[in-house]
């Protein structure tokens, strides 16, 4: 580049990643702290209330109404390899799912402790409610009363809890009609609810099922973590795309209707989601349905719904009408997703996950990991083994790159002989300069362009580790347990040497421990200085202030990379190695001798380095 190219270059990466401190320190860290302190408080009101396991404050606690109503005999358990909990007779809804292989933290994974179980739904009337519905409905004002309300008492008419190879049946009457249900479950997350509807009246009557998901509305779903989408989320309407809605759009819908969610679809689902959990309503593919979702306001608590109405149907006297529902209530596994989509004809999925906008590398990338994972048993050896098919992808760039860097540096007597000899008249340096390119066919911005394509690799893997459920508490060696959060050891202890944690400092705590703004740990400090020593194979900038910046450049990026993922923070620091690598095989092959070389005979061989 030309010193002036080089200068501006130079000053937008430092603005960029100064907008990007600007808004971690600004925005991120304000809502992380906000989310924290809500959970601290639902979890002491809850300590408070009842005696309570070590529950996630993100998901849903259970409380004493399950209790009660277990007690009452209006509850039959559930088991299955996935998922445990029980189904409530009342209303026959879906509203007591833990999941059995996921847990609130890494300690209750290790130990294996149930009482740490991520709890996904819990009944109405507990702080943190999250529950599926299926039942029926009637336009006709004659069926007023005469259908099962939402919390009506069903009977169970089967033996045993709800299992795989045991389904659950139950029975409701009414004066016009009586509906015989079953509940079966899979091996993984997913319900199937069988209605058959029976007409016992002597007039025909009009019914229509529907399906729905009812949450409480809770802070860390209106400020959720930026990595994924919260909320919405379904595949329905006329072109058959994915259709999301935030929750704190969502929520606004009791006073702004157009945030609400309402479109005709014949095909589809809809659901309720975080970045790893899912409830989602399946109808009967091919039939025309309603999908909606919005937000409930009553007795100053904001309840969130999102199902489906299918359209009516008229069942005469004597006749039976038969309807299935599927509730999807679980994690969002990407093969359990894709097993759904292919093999039971849930449309799209996998798009449950958020693959980002760049989902053509953020795919690629996942399906690639876990093959590594299969063979290699680990997946953060699974990260290092895709960062090197990347690199190998990029080899055939990077050595066009390297190769244009080596030709300017050849060129960098002789540019700086004419911005000598040409030091008065700028005008003309330039001129003789580009002639300069123009004779030896160098081109200055070869040595940039083959970083844009890499910074959309990076995002595209960023976006995976952060969205994907399978880096959630994955451990990799050492002290790194979950490589989906941070590097929990921190400089500021000396890496756990020094007795005392970093975020209980006074004052200065929030800022130093945890996902604090200076809270550094080892793996992003060794990103620092293979970064520094990457930036060591090249010549140094001319000019006082470049050389400036790009000393300082690397404690930037190691501040930026602190509060990622301890996986993404991995997988850079293998590929800056691997990059030196290459760096230093492509230049030695077209003859420039790098600073590593001149290095090494300074300090190692003693020997004086000529003079460019």
């Amino acid at each position: 580049m030309e010193q002036q190219d080089q200068r501006n270059f130079l000053l937008a990466i430092v603005l960029m990643f100064g907008l990007l401190l600007g808004w971690q320190f600004f925005f991120i860290e304000p809502q992380q702290r906000a989310a924290r302190q809500a959970q601290e408080r639902a979890a002491s009101e809850q300590t408070t209330q009842i005696p309570q396991p070590n529950v996630s404050a993100t998901l849903r606690p259970h409380d004493d109404v399950v209790t009660e109503e277990a007690t009452a005999g209006t509850r039959v358990e559930l088991d299955t390899p996935s998922m445990d909990g029980s189904i409530s007779l009342r209303g026959g809804r879906i509203d007591d799912v833990r999941l059995k292989n996921y847990y609130e933290t890494v300690e209750a994974r290790e130990a294996g402790d149930p009482s740490g179980e991520v709890i996904l739904m819990s009944p109405d009337g507990s702080e943190r409610a999250f529950y599926a519905v299926v039942n029926w409905r009637s336009p006709a004002s004659s069926m007023a009363g005469k259908l099962p309300a939402d919390n009506a008492l069903w009977t169970q008419t089967s033996e045993g809890m709800l299992t795989p190879s045991n389904p659950l049946d139950m029975r409701w009457s009414g004066d016009a009609v009586t509906i015989d249900r079953r509940i079966e479950i899979d091996q993984d997350y997913m319900f199937t609810v069988t209605d058959t509807l029976t007409n016992n009246s002597g007039e025909p009557v009009d019914v229509q099922p529907v399906a729905y998901m009812m949450q409480n509305s809770l802070p860390e779903l209106l400020s959720p973590p930026p990595q994924a989408h919260a909320g919405v989320i379904g595949m329905y309407g006329p072109d058959r795309k994915n259709q999301t809605q935030k929750y704190k759009e969502l929520a606004k819908a009791p006073t702004n209707p157009k945030k609400a969610v309402s479109e005709e679809a014949n095909e589809g689902w809809i659901g309720l989601t975080t970045k790893y959990w899912m409830a989602a309503a399946i109808p009967e593919q091919g039939e025309p349905v309603s999908m909606s979702a919005t937000a409930l306001n009553a007795n100053g608590r904001t309840t969130f719904r999102a199902g489906y109405a299918a359209s009516p149907y008229a069942v005469a006297p004597g006749e039976s009408l038969t309807k299935s529902t599927r509730i999807f209530a679980g994690a969002k596994r990407v093969e359990v997703l894709e097993r759904y989509q292919k093999e039971e004809g849930v449309p799209d999925f996998t798009n449950a996950v958020d693959w980002s906008w760049l989902w053509f590398i953020t795919k690629p990338f996942f399906w690639t990991m876990k093959f590594f994972e299969g063979h290699l048993g680990n997946f953060g050896l699974a990260i290092l083994a895709l960062t090197v098919c990347v690199k190998l992808v990029f080899f055939p760039m990077q050595w066009k790159m390297y190769e244009a860097m080596s030709k300017m540096r050849k060129l960098a007597p002789e540019m700086k002989a004419i911005q000598e000899r040409f030091k008065a008249d700028k005008q003309r340096q330039q001129q003789e300069i580009m002639a300069l390119y123009k004779k030896e066919k160098a081109n200055p911005l070869s040595g940039c362009l083959p970083m844009i394509p890499q910074m959309f690799v990076f995002y595209a893997l960023f976006q995976t580790l952060s969205a994907t459920i399978e880096m959630r508490h994955t451990p990799f060696y050492g002290w790194i347990k979950n490589m989906s959060a941070p590097d929990p050891t921190s400089i500021w202890n000396l890496f756990g040497l020094l007795p005392f944690e970093p975020a209980a400092v006074p004052l200065i705590g929030w800022l130093i421990g945890g996902t604090g703004l200076l809270a550094i740990g080892l793996w992003p400090i060794i990103y620092g200085i293979t970064m520094f020593a990457l930036q060591g194979m090249s010549t140094p900038p001319t000019d006082p202030m470049q050389k400036a910046i790009m000393r300082f450049l690397p404690l930037v990026f190691l501040f930026i990379f602190a509060g990622f993922a301890a996986g993404l923070v991995i997988y850079w620091c293998w590929s800056n190695i691997i990059t030196m690598i290459q760096q230093y095989y492509i230049m030695r092959k077209n003859g420039v001798e790098t600073e590593f070389d001149k290095f090494i005979k300074k300090h190692v061989f003693k020997t004086k380095a000529p003079a460019e």
